[in-house]
Formats: structure tokens, sequence, C-alpha cells
């Protein structure tokens, strides 16, 4: 190779050498062109209401049937009244009286205010258990369930207690599971049985309003609407924040999870878990379960269940040690109740 050809070549390297080199244009890695696929649905999940079908909507307007309204006059706050006192002296609803007054649980009022006073609501035409179910809006077949459960399954559907009783726990009652307060009737006709639950239930169902707002009840899917009133029947309003979480999940309507904060066991009185609480527990998860669509309960729900009956064996087998009970004879009826609630889907133990 001659000199001027080893001159051309090395001044090309030099040239080309120097050249920059182009710049790639890349996403990071963490960039996606499709974008992430959401979490696939469960067949059988249990949903909240997005708005109302048109079943439910035939279902509130025959509620309507069962009630007449008074209109009331606005309240001018007097000396020592409490929103407690003006709702009791109007017959009204105290979580109504807040709401249309725009009051919450630290809301404080003022001598001389004037509240707005929401209509008297009045039971009418409610005559036996259908008649309870319809006012309320909930399936017949709950109805029975509750009644024979506040009845210890003593009576006939068509039966009632019109006089004064002790139960289980010593507390005088009458009708289907209404304790008796000083100065109310000791004798009761059926429909006036059937009215005094309904009034019952609908301060159970004012309760659960107050704890979750209005518009989260609204959106209840029915088995769970069913399952919180008898919740709140027997354990009242209080038993929604003792349940750790449950408030919650209902609001944002995770209904598995809340399914499983539905174990709050635990006496007024005394604060000990006891066995018969854990066994209505169970009836309220029975109740809750049937939203599942063809049966299929989640494992979580299942776990629950099994846990709150095991549970509720333990405290039992205490209890009857404490009382001398024969817990063998107190333990198959445990079971049996339990397996009308949930079949084969409890390991039931026995006594060898």
């Amino acid at each position: 190779m001659d000199f001027l050809t080893k001159l051309l070549n090395k001044i090309s390297s030099v040239f080309s050498s120097s050249a920059p080199t182009p710049k790639v244009q890349t996403k990071p890695a963490s960039a996606s062109i499709m974008p992430a696929p959401k979490p696939a649905k469960k067949d059988n999940e249990i949903t909240m209401m997005s708005e109302m079908t048109d079943e439910q909507i035939q279902i509130r307007q025959n509620r309507e049937k069962y009630f007449d309204y008074k209109k009331n006059p606005n309240h001018k706050v007097q000396k020592n009244e409490t929103l407690e006192k003006i709702a009791q002296k109007y017959d009204v609803s105290l979580y109504e009286l807040m709401e249309l007054n725009g009051l919450n649980d630290k809301s404080v009022i003022r001598l001389g205010q004037t509240l707005k006073i929401p209509p008297t609501r009045k039971i009418k035409n409610v005559k036996n258990l259908s008649d309870i179910a319809s006012a309320m809006g909930v399936s017949s077949e709950f109805l029975k369930r509750f009644k024979r459960i506040e009845d210890s399954q003593n009576l006939p559907d068509n039966k009632f207690h019109n006089v004064p009783y002790k139960d289980s726990n010593g507390v005088l009652t009458i009708g289907i599971g209404h304790a008796v307060r000083a100065g109310e009737k000791q004798k009761l006709t059926d429909a006036e049985v059937c009215q005094l639950c309904v009034r019952d239930l609908l301060a159970a169902e004012d309760s659960i309003k107050h704890s979750i707002g209005k518009s989260a009840y609204e959106k209840l899917p029915q088995s769970v609407r069913e399952a919180l009133l008898d919740m709140v029947f027997n354990k009242g309003e209080s038993v929604i924040q003792k349940s750790e979480g449950l408030s919650y999940c209902l609001k944002v309507g995770k209904y598995e999870a809340a399914i499983n904060k539905m174990t709050y066991n635990k006496a007024t009185k005394t604060g000990k878990e006891m066995a018969g609480l854990s066994k209505r527990r169970l009836f309220d998860i029975s109740v809750a379960i049937k939203g599942y669509k063809g049966g299929k309960i989640p494992q979580s729900n299942i776990n629950t269940i099994q846990n709150v009956y095991n549970r509720g064996v333990e405290l039992l087998r205490q209890e009857c040690k404490e009382k001398n009970w024969n817990f063998k004879n107190q333990l198959e009826a445990y079971n049996k109740e339990v397996q009308s609630y949930f079949g084969n889907l409890v390991k039931i133990k026995l006594v060898m």
C-alpha cells in the first residue's frame, strides 16, 4: 500500500470515530402499552347495588302500604331537652331527626334552636308474619327463621307470646323477642305483637343507617341487610362499632369481608363471650351467605363459620362445667341447630 493510500485511510478513520452515536429512545421498564388487567370478578360474589332493580322498587312501594305519616311542626328546643327526648316526644326516629337537621352524634343543640321534625310514622295493616315481612321489605323465609330463633322454636309460625315470659337469659319478654319495658302493656293481641315487631325492626333499621349512612344502607344486598337487622335487633346498634372493620366493609361494599366480621359474641352486662351468642352469629352468617349465587361460599367465609362454631363449642363446654349441665346433651342440641343453618358445611364436634 503506497503512502497516499495510507494517509487517506487514516483520515477516514479519524472522522468516523468522532461522529456521535444516535440515541435510541426507550420507555422505562415499568411502562406498559396495554392497561393492567382488572382483577377477575367472581361469578358468585355478593355485589353492592349500584341502582335499584325493578324488584327492589316494588318491595319499597309495597312497604309504604303499611304506614301512614303525620306531619309535625318545627320544634324550638327547650331547657334540658336532648335530641333523644325530642325524638321520643314526637315518636320519630332519632337518626331521621339528626339527618333532617344536618346533625350527628357530636352535635350540640342550643336553647331556642329551631329543629325540623320528620313525619311520625304510624304502622297499619300488620296482622301476621307475612305482613311484617312486607312492611320491612324482607323475605318471609327470614322472618320465619327470625321468629323461631327468638321463640327458641317452641311456637308454630302463627302463634305468639301474647303475655310476658322469661327468656333463656331471664329477661322478661313479650311477642317476638321484645324486652318488656316499664309501663308497656302486659297482654297483646296477635296484631299488636306483629306491629310491635315492626317497630323493633324499624328501630334496628334506623340504627344501621345511623352506623353506615343511608346511601350505603340502600345499596346493601338483601341477604346482608337481613343479617344486619338480626344482629342489631339482638345486640343493639353498638354491635356494628364493636365488630372491628364491619362498618368500613359495609360502606365500601366488601361483603365477603363484612360477613367474616359478623362474629361479635360478648354479653352486654358482663362483656364475656357466650356460646349462645356465637350460635346467634352463625345464624346471621347463614342468612348473609344466601346472597351468593349457586350456593358457592368463599373459603374465607367457610373458615369463619368453622372458627365461630369451634369457639362456641369451647364456650359451651365451659358454661356447662360452671352450671353443672350435661355437656353431651347441650352439644347435641347445639349441633342440631348449627347443622340446620349450614348442613355439612361445618365439621361437627361430637362427645364420645
